[in-house]
């Protein structure tokens, strides 16, 4: 019997038949398109191999803005490429400038985060550890015509008119009892105006504000002091760190020949039992109490 009358006795055969051919041809299409890709790309491992390795200096902690960049805050990490644009290598670009930004831990440390002058990243990084940040309102004549700057030492005087200690009735008179105290002593001055850095060129008389770095415990007086009285700062000699003596001066001590206070007679302290004013003299973070006589 001829293979065609087989086919004919038996048509399944024949649908197997066409079946196997079809799965025979797919497969070797696909053989055919494999290995065309494999022509075509080049090993993983070939890539690596070409691409370049760089060097980048990222963040091992976080970074607050403001705060001066450490050898141990730093770390190299190796990355496949060319460095970003604005990244380090060499550490000795990073250590010793201000984060002018928060940088946070694994993050590559940028050109753009960094400054070597601390007023970039604001007044809080000027700030001393332990002090505060506090703006006085002043004239021109109370910051020296003008010419106090950033960076600058102070001494920080208060005029208290005579209406603060109190009113005589209708119809009494009483003499101006007006004082004036040197309340602070050798204090930083963080900004004058809006500038946190010094100012080149003639006097600054558009400031209005003066922001001073002062202990805690000294906040109050400031605050008290420019409130009911006028502030007015004298500008020190950089080498200059020495405590003047606690002195409040009245209108008696303004005329020919009185006494300083300090020498007055007939105010001497019962043993014991000091009695006149208590002025506390803060210089810098330090403070001293003293009494002086009423």
């Amino acid at each position: 019997m001829s293979f065609a009358q087989r086919i004919q006795q038996n048509p399944g055969a024949l649908v197997v038949l066409g079946l196997g051919l079809i799965a025979v041809a797919l497969v070797l299409i696909w053989l055919n398109l494999s290995s065309r890709d494999e022509a075509q790309s080049p090993p993983a491992t070939a890539i690596s191999e070409d691409r370049p390795m760089s060097d980048v200096l990222v963040a091992v902690r976080d970074v607050p803005r403001g705060r001066v960049i450490l050898a141990e805050d730093i770390a190299v990490r190796r990355m496949e490429g060319a460095a970003p644009p604005g990244s380090f290598s060499d550490r000795s670009l990073i250590t010793g400038r201000v984060a002018t930004s928060d940088i946070r831990a694994s993050q590559i440390i940028f050109n753009g985060n960094l400054s070597a002058d601390p007023a970039s990243a604001g007044i809080a990084a000027l700030v001393p550890e332990g002090e505060r940040a506090f703006a006085i309102r002043v004239a021109e004549e109370d910051i020296v015509g003008g010419f106090l700057q950033a960076g600058d030492r102070v001494d920080v005087f208060v005029t208290l008119p005579g209406a603060v200690y109190g009113q005589q009735g209708m119809g009494q008179q009483r003499e101006d009892q007006s004082k004036s105290a040197l309340l602070l002593q050798d204090m930083q001055v963080l900004a004058v105006g809006p500038e946190l850095s010094p100012r080149d060129g003639g006097p600054q008389g558009s400031a209005r504000t003066v922001t001073l770095a002062a202990p805690p415990a000294a906040l109050a007086r400031l605050a008290l002091a420019g409130r009911l009285g006028q502030v007015t700062l004298a500008i020190r000699n950089p080498g200059d760190r020495e405590v003047a003596p606690a002195e409040i001066v009245a209108l008696d001590d303004l005329q020919p020949g009185a006494a300083p206070v300090s020498e007055r007679p007939g105010e001497e302290q019962a043993a014991g039992a000091p009695s006149g004013h208590r002025v506390t003299i803060y210089s810098g973070a330090n403070q001293t109490t003293v009494v002086t006589p009423r």
